[in-house]
């Protein structure tokens, strides 16, 4: 073998290694706008029946937009400065969803894209807002996982039930899901 041909095949050895390694560590996005319940929210604009807040999301936890909506001040990052309260009847523009998949914790979060005009910034800001959970994934058989919708801005109550992965749905009592563990 001559020194050229080893060298071409060491070139391409290394490419093959940044592609795998590109491949197993980079988040990977899933297009939920055509699933329930984000297609009947899609392309429309919603208004607030809860309020809500928006801040400039912590730049290591933008997906694609830069600000994020959470129904109260504590799930924000610590560093974030200006909360904006986004009062009973504003008008959210929703764009899309997307479920994306961190590559490390392999951990799959949904996410509603959106638009909505903030006063204090006298401007339309891009937003992302978390919605819904699956607390089975990976714990039971296929046919086991469910998937929940906590309260959203755009709603008077929560979704009610748990929309198993099947195609069944059974009542989800909220009431007591995110009480405490006793001692």
């Amino acid at each position: 073998m001559s020194l050229k041909n080893i060298l071409i095949g060491f070139v391409v050895f290394i490419f093959l290694i940044a592609g795998i390694i590109y491949l197993a560590f980079r988040t990977k996005t899933k297009d939920l706008s055509k699933q329930f319940p984000y297609n009947e929210i899609i392309d429309k604009t919603l208004t607030t029946k809860q309020p809500a807040y928006i801040a400039a999301n912590y730049e290591h936890f933008v997906e694609e937009h830069p600000y994020i909506i959470e129904m109260d001040t504590t799930h924000f990052y610590g560093t974030i400065d200006s909360i904006y309260t986004l009062p009973i009847g504003t008008p959210l523009k929703i764009e899309g969803a997307n479920a994306y998949t961190k590559p490390v914790s392999g951990s799959t979060h949904p996410i509603v894209l959106g638009s909505v005009f903030v006063k204090e910034l006298d401007t339309t800001v891009k937003f992302e807002f978390y919605w819904g959970e699956n607390p089975t994934y990976g714990l039971y058989e296929h046919k086991d996982n469910y998937d929940i919708y906590p309260l959203a801005p755009w709603q008077e109550g929560a979704l009610p039930f748990k929309y198993f992965w099947d195609g069944r749905t059974e009542p989800h009592d909220w009431e007591t899901w995110d009480l405490p563990l006793e001692n």
